[in-house]
């Protein structure tokens, strides 16, 4: 399975009444119950609300026959469900199939009714065992009798002497064989009672050895298990980041730590260098403003495993029903300097990006060629005839994915063109002619919209030292920008001229372009404008003028804003006029 999305599949379906709410709350647990602890993440414990929303809609018993007949080996599981009704937590501890080791982290922190379901089970390993022992649950199911018992048990009614010697007292004097009288014959069931005589001595003589072995009782103060003892574990790690949640007074009500107690209780906001837990200025205003916290440094006096500095990251909580503030989310994480030693960060050079980003790109392609390979597939059906509705889906997906395809291949151009990679064909081609071309195929778009124009071009060839199709596609790439961006009404001008250094084509921003800044002109992440040349700018009208900047110069031309006009230089093909290939574009441009 290539993306696994079952778990977001049935999240996003509804379920309608009882029947469906036990099937889902079935598959739920089906997928949640085969997650280990270290592979949690939002989504899981988004399920995990569902299916506490699901358990709500049925009753009791009904929820503990769902729970019953689902086997799973989640430890997440049974902690919540072990909070719950004593069916419940009888349900899931029963249908559970954990590692000893998660039994023996496990049980201490149920609650004292879910341990004793524990004793009903017959496969819990000796370590669980003990530690059930040392909480106060022995009342186990008896063991097993030994072999030999066994046969005595199967065997005929020889064993009632040992039978008796076991159930009455021994005599203080002795008698002798030949005066002792024959024992009658007992029934075949005191067989039975023999071999549960002796299940108990030998269940009694294991609990003893068990209390003579009992292990060191822990030292680092884990409160639930005190006064008992513990079995030893390894050092856990301090912990990188820790979830909390605060009332509305700034008061710790949940900790994602383990004991939550560490933190739980405290006050995150006080300013004072002396408090136990205090935060700095900014986080203190934030919080009395009801804001987001962004990097808020925090400093806990406590124990090992939270102190020390925190910085912090939250939003605010507001009810639903009154809009009132309830208090905050917030994740604490280590510093960088303090999380961990970071080597040094290997010398990265623009070559070294540009590579990285095109291989980048071609991962991404393979995915969206299948699905649009499949998309294909569907829509012209290969396979055999396809309802209407579904082919015109997949001729809608093929179509985002040939869009998708075009943006990468554009961008892989812009990547190649920055870091000299790829070079622009130089040839000869005739300007005028060309933009003359253009500009007759974009003013009937414009004319629709009501733009006058004002056009200026010469009579005579221009001649310039580029191919024809690299002068088409960069001029194209401006005024697409152009024509997609200018309001109803607007007045454009466009006018091409020889200058003396250049062919300079001069170009009126629209309204909506000239109130923007160099910087945001050409940033990558402007939007692109709803038209009919939506598609030229897919990825934003900043993206398209920086690439057609990279073309430009990359043939010795150039582009550059000039107040509200954008200027296009093209180098002439005379060697009088040639201009040097990646000269800088603002020195002796357009002069004239």
């Amino acid at each position: 399975m290539i993306v696994d999305d079952r778990l977001e599949t049935v999240l996003r379906t509804h379920a309608a009444g009882k029947m469906a709410g036990r099937t889902q709350l079935r598959q739920l647990i089906d997928l949640v119950g085969g997650v280990p602890l270290s592979a949690w993440s939002t989504q899981h414990a988004t399920a995990l609300e569902r299916i506490d929303s699901l358990a709500g809609m049925l009753s009791d018993e009904e929820c503990a026959a769902v729970l019953r007949g689902t086997t799973h080996r989640s430890a997440v599981l049974v902690y919540h469900f072990a909070q719950g009704s004593p069916r419940s937590a009888s349900a899931i501890i029963s249908s559970a199939r954990l590692p000893e080791d998660d039994w023996i982290a496990l049980i201490p922190r149920l609650p004292t009714t879910a341990r004793g379901f524990l004793r009903h089970r017959t496969d819990l390993g000796e370590r669980v065992r003990e530690v059930l022992s040392r909480l106060g649950v022995n009342d186990f199911l008896l063991p097993e009798p030994e072999a030999d018992v066994r046969l005595q048990v199967a065997a005929p009614a020889a064993a009632a002497p040992e039978v008796e010697a076991l159930l009455e007292p021994q005599s203080a004097v002795p008698v002798a064989p030949e005066l002792a009288p024959e024992p009658a014959p007992e029934p075949a069931k005191e067989d039975g009672i023999g071999a549960i005589v002796r299940r108990i001595e030998a269940f009694r003589r294991k609990r003893e050895e068990r209390d003579a072995n009992t292990p060191m009782p822990r030292t680092d103060g884990v409160a639930p298990l005190l006064p008992f003892g513990d079995v030893h574990t390894p050092a856990r790690k301090p912990p990188l980041s820790i979830d909390l949640r605060t009332d509305a007074e700034g008061v710790v009500i949940h900790a994602g730590v383990d004991p939550a107690g560490m933190l739980v209780g405290s006050r995150l906001f006080a300013t004072d260098p002396s408090a136990p837990v205090n935060c700095d200025e900014d986080m203190a205003s934030a919080f009395r403003k009801r804001q987001p916290i962004t990097a808020g440094r925090l400093a806990i006096a406590g124990a090992d495993h939270v102190a020390g500095q925190w910085q912090a990251d939250g939003t605010p909580n507001f009810s639903r029903d009154s809009s009132s503030f309830t208090g905050y989310l917030l994740r604490l994480r280590r510093p960088i300097a303090l999380a961990f030693t970071a080597p040094a960060a290997p010398q990265i050079t623009p070559e070294f990006e540009a590579d990285r980003l095109r291989q980048l790109l071609h991962e991404l392609r393979t995915p969206i060629n299948a699905i649009q390979g499949f998309a294909e597939v569907i829509q012209q059906q290969v396979f055999g005839q396809t309802p209407h509705q579904y082919r015109a889906m997949a001729a809608s997906i093929a179509s985002d994915a040939a869009q998708m395809l075009a943006g990468f291949e554009e961008v892989e151009r812009l990547v190649k063109l920055e870091s000299r990679a790829l070079t622009i064909d130089t040839g000869e081609a005739d300007a005028a002619a060309i933009i003359a071309q253009m500009v007759a195929q974009v003013t009937p778009v414009l004319a629709a919209r009501n733009v006058r124009l004002n056009v200026t071009l010469p009579s005579e060839p221009v001649t310039v030292s580029f191919a024809a199709d690299e002068v088409e596609r960069s001029v194209w790439r401006v005024l697409s920008v152009i024509a997609s961006s200018v309001a109803p009404g607007e007045r454009l001008s466009i006018t091409f001229e020889a200058q003396p250094d250049l062919a300079a084509l001069t170009l009126t921003l629209p309204a909506s372009l000239q109130r923007l800044d160099d910087t945001a002109l050409f940033a990558p992440d402007a939007t692109a404008s709803a038209g009919a040349f939506a598609t030229s700018a897919m990825l934003g009208n900043g993206f398209t003028l920086r690439l057609a900047r990279a073309e430009l110069e990359a043939g010795g031309g150039a582009l550059r804003r000039d107040d509200n006009h954008l200027l296009i230089g093209l180098p002439y093909l005379t060697g009088d006029h040639a201009v040097q290939t990646h000269a800088a574009p603002d020195q002796h441009l357009f002069a004239g």
